[in-house]
This record gives structure tokens, C-alpha cells and sequence, in this order.
């Protein structure tokens, strides 16, 4: 009995050629606007996860802050504490290099680095502009920033009075590779360095207020005596850092910051994209299960002669919602398909056209995200599921009646 019903469901089809022709295509349709908002959506949120990780650790290790506490608090009364935050202890990292070395040796991280930050002064002549101080190992250079993809000029070949700085920076002060610069640190250090490099990471703040330097000449500027502030990392999964900073902060006692949690404005923005691109992805699934329930619904109206010939010969009220059924199928699975494939080269296409100079893409298509095999599965449940309605009301038909009237 399957075979039959699958052959009448089959030659219902292609039967009603054009009207079959045409709820495939927009079936198709639908599913071209899926795939398409699936791979914008998708292909948005990677380029803006890139742009915004691609310049930044995906975890830090710093220094818990240490706050005061009273040694004896008489009961009965309220205790008001003033914290003089210059008279406190400057937190540093002291002897972090067993536990770099131990880091280094969990599978999940793939790049780390011991780093000095702090805050001076660049002066050339009358300029004075302030700086954000990064000291880095040299071997280390590239372990979180591409410095080689980004470089401009020069070199990045850090040595103890060498300093790279972003193309802005360089700029403002009428610099470029080989010449020197006086730099004084916060803590009243100076020291005349050379523009090794110049480079341009895509981030317009580390252009322009940054300057990385040889680890140890910053913690001579910055006095912190062989210490770090800070240990970077970059981790194979992205999106496991808040677990690893969490574990991490258990086992190393010191504080951890995960990019998830730094950049809460980003999640949220690719949240608000995501539900919006869901919403259209909806409205799609809905016209392809009112297109289907219309189809079938005049189907069953127009074959009520044939439907009550197969009754007086036999054929069960379940067989007949089965063949209703089968065509919601077929016509969800084939039109899909096509829709898919429609997708991809329709995506494909625009990123054709939309090709920069730079090889880059004006829009942030991304073919492979848009989830094909997820829109086939389902458009055809909601075609078949579109079909129960018609299936009931051809199964509903009096064989006696249909005949007569037909």
C-alpha cells in the first residue's frame, strides 16, 4: 500500500504540472531568503568577532585587586574606610615564568604572552602625546597581534632601544623608522628609543596610543623589577574562554578576564542581529506552510471525484490523508533542495560582485554558513505538517457523494 500511495502522490504531482511548477519555485524563494539571511547573519557575526578578537588576548591573568580590611571592628558600630589609591602597592606578577612555562602546556591555549602595560609621554621637539605603554617579550611579539601581517614599515625586530609604533602616532609626532623619540613613563623614567616599525592593526586606538616595547626596557621605565602586569592568551576555542578563565582563576589565585565578558556590547549586538535574522528566517517557513495548505487544500477540492472512485474501490481513509501528506513532502524536499542550491549560488554571486580591490567582500557573506541542511529539514516538516489539513478534509470526502456530484 506505501508504494501505491507514494505513485498516486507522485502522479498527482506531475499531473498538475504549472501549479506544481509553481509552488516549488516559491518554496525555492523561500528558502533563498533563508539560506541568504543565514549566511549574512552568520557571516556578520564572524567578521565582527574577527575584527574585534583578532587585535586582543582572549584571556588575561592579572593581579587581584587587594582591598583593606579592619583588624578589629567593635560591635554596635559602622565602620567608614578611606582607600588612598596612590599610596597603595602597585600590583604586579612576580615570578611568572614557571608559570608561563605551565600554561604553555595545556592543550587549549595556543599563543601566550607575559606583557608590561602602563601609561607616558612621547616628546619630539614641542610634541608631547600621551601613550599606552605595552612591553612585550620580542620572541612574543605576534603571539596576540599579527605585528608581521600588520607592519608598515620597518621592522619588528625589537631590541632593547627599539619601540614600534602605529602609523597615526607616527604621523602626530613627524616620525618614521630609524629616527628616535624620548618616551617618559609614568613612573618619571625616560628613555630616547628608535622607531623600529610602523605598523597598522586595524584598530584605531592601538594606531594612535599605542607603543610596544622590549619586556625589559618597559619594567626598567615602568620600575616594576622583573615583573609582568599581565599575562595574555589566545585560546583554540573562543568562545570556551569564559571556562578557562574561570578555571584558571581557581588554579593561579590571580584574577582572570575572559573577551566574552569585556565586550558585552559586541554579544549584545550579535544577539539583537541573530534574532532579527531569525524572525525573517520565520516569515520564510511561513509562506512556504500557507503556499503548501492552499495548494493541497484546492487539490483536494478539485480530485473529489477521484478521491471517492479510490474509496468505493477500497482504499482507506489513512491511505488517502498518506497520498495528501506525501505530495507536503515531496514538495517541501524538492523545493528545499532547490532553494539550497539557489542560495549558495545566489550568495555566491553577490560576493562575486561585491569583490574590493583588497580581495575583501562589501558585504559579509559567508556561503558555507547558510544553513542548508537546517532549511531543507525544516521547510519539508513544515510543508508536510502544512499538508495535514488538506489530508483530513480529502479523507473526510463521502465516496457516494463525490461521485454523484462529480
Amino acid at each position: 500500500m506505501r508504494r501505491f500511495e507514494i505513485k498516486v502522490a507522485l502522479r498527482y504531482l506531475r499531473s498538475s504540472g504549472l501549479q506544481t511548477l509553481l509552488i516549488l519555485a516559491g518554496v525555492a524563494i523561500g528558502i533563498v531568503a533563508y539560506t541568504f539571511m543565514a549566511a549574512l547573519i552568520n557571516g556578520l557575526a564572524v567578521r565582527l568577532t574577527d575584527d574585534v578578537i583578532g587585535s586582543i588576548a582572549h584571556v588575561i591573568l592579572e593581579p587581584r585587586e587587594r582591598l583593606p580590611r579592619l583588624l578589629d571592628k567593635p560591635e554596635g558600630f559602622s565602620a567608614l574606610v578611606a582607600v588612598q589609591r596612590s599610596n597603595e602597592k602597585r600590583p604586579k606578577i612576580e615570578g611568572w615564568r614557571p608559570l608561563v612555562e605551565r600554561l604553555e602546556g595545556l592543550p587549549e591555549i595556543t599563543a601566550i604572552s607575559p606583557q608590561v602595560i602602563g601609561n607616558g609621554f612621547f616628546q619630539r621637539g614641542e610634541k608631547v602625546l600621551p601613550v599606552g605603554i605595552t612591553g612585550v617579550e620580542p620572541a612574543r611579539l605576534s603571539a596576540i597581534i599579527d605585528f608581521e601581517d600588520g607592519l608598515i614599515r620597518g621592522s619588528t625586530r625589537l631590541g632593547s632601544g627599539d619601540v614600534l609604533i602605529g602609523y597615526r602616532l607616527a604621523d602626530e609626532l613627524g616620525v618614521t623608522t630609524g629616527q628616535r623619540a624620548r618616551l617618559r613613563s609614568e613612573r618619571g623614567r625616560e628613555r630616547t628609543l628608535t622607531v623600529r616599525g610602523i605598523f597598522d592593526i586595524g584598530s584605531a586606538n592601538a594606531n594612535e596610543r599605542l607603543a610596544f616595547l622590549d619586556l625589559r626596557t618597559a619594567q626598567t621605565l615602568l620600575e616594576l623589577d622583573g615583573a609582568v602586569t599581565q599575562i595574555a592568551m589566545k585560546v583554540d576555542d573562543i568562545y570556551a574562554a569564559p571556562r578557562l578563565a574561570e578555571r584558571l582563576a581557581g588554579d593561579t589565585g590571580l584574577e582572570a578576564k575572559d573577551w566574552i565578558a569585556e565586550n558585552e556590547r559586541l554579544q549584545g549586538a550579535l544577539r539583537a542581529q541573530g534574532t532579527t535574522g531569525d524572525l525573517i528566517k520565520v516569515f520564510s517557513l511561513l509562506t512556504i506552510l500557507i503556499g503548501v495548505a492552499s495548494v493541497l487544500l484546492l487539490a483536494a477540492v478539485r480530485r473529489r471525484g477521484e478521491i471517492g472512485i479510490m474509496r468505493s474501490m477500497g482504499v482507506s481513509q489513512g491511505s488517502i490523508r498518506r497520498i495528501f501528506q506525501l505530495q507536503g513532502f515531496f514538495i517541501g524536499l524538492f523545493g528545499s533542495s532547490l532553494g539550497a542550491l539557489g542560495g549558495w549560488l545566489f550568495c555566491r554571486l553577490l560576493m562575486e560582485l561585491t569583490v574590493k580591490p583588497d580581495g575583501s567582500t562589501a558585504l559579509p557573506l559567508d556561503p558555507a554558513l547558510g544553513e542548508y541542511s537546517t532549511a531543507i529539514a525544516f521547510a519539508t516538516a513544515c510543508a508536510t505538517f502544512a499538508a495535514i489539513l488538506p489530508a483530513r478534509a480529502a479523507a473526510k470526502i463521502d465516496p457516494v457523494e463525490a461521485i454523484h456530484h462529480d
